[in-house]
């Protein structure tokens, strides 16, 4: 028997240098779903790099990084022409209002902000997969 579309897993790239922060969020995801293939980056430029080899559906960033925020590997995706159609959901462990307006100008989708409710962040990924689809229908 062949397999069918539902077989197909969409890949989640977390970029995030906090380890424990990436199983959290991994988990959350994958929890009650077994369409969702998570993979995680610990830097931005090992991100950026993971996003153009693996081309995932969905990303997930922190802002707070070291060598290179959040905001600016989100600017850079976004430049990049093989990544720039990949929604960005960015995470922030501020409440500041101006923060998740430079994530919105930077190129995001969404801005969850730190500590978040599980749900709350599958449904922002569950948006942000559905935006990239919508584009990608709109190029083919």
């Amino acid at each position: 028997m062949s397999e069918g579309k539902e077989s197909v897993r969409k890949k989640v790239l977390i970029i995030d240098d906090e380890e424990d922060l990436c199983l959290l969020a991994a988990h959350a995801l994958t929890m009650d779903r077994t369409d969702l293939e998570v993979i995680s980056a610990r830097d931005g430029q090992m991100g950026i790099q993971r996003a153009r080899a693996e081309q995932p559906a969905a990303i997930i960033l922190d802002v707070m990084m070291p060598k290179m925020d959040g905001y600016e590997v989100c600017r850079r995706l976004k430049a990049d022409p093989t990544t720039r159609d990949i929604p960005v959901v960015m995470l922030t462990a501020s409440s500041d209002s101006q923060l998740s307006k430079k994530a919105f100008d930077a190129g995001a989708v969404a801005c969850l902000t730190k500590p978040y409710q599980r749900g709350t962040l599958v449904n922002c990924v569950d948006m942000a997969l559905a935006s990239g689809e919508r584009a990608r229908r709109r190029l083919a």
